[in-house]
């Protein structure tokens, strides 16, 4: 008998490059070179692009200008 995987209860949001993009209101160039250059942590899913929410919120938090 198998066992059934259970879910954590907090699921990790991912958004694609399009989402980031149009939250930022960069282009989708902006994004890759962010990635490349270490600043935004990418996960790259087969040709897919996704990025965290948390990643995503924590550099929105750390660029806030206070």
């Amino acid at each position: 008998m198998r066992k059934k995987k259970t879910q954590t209860s907090q699921a990790v949001q991912r958004l694609t490059r399009g989402n980031v993009s149009e939250r930022w209101q960069v282009s989708k160039m902006t994004l890759k070179r962010m990635e490349r250059a270490g600043r935004l942590p990418a996960l790259k899913i087969g040709r897919s692009v996704r990025y965290r929410l948390a990643d995503i919120e924590r550099i929105e938090a750390e660029s806030a200008v206070r």
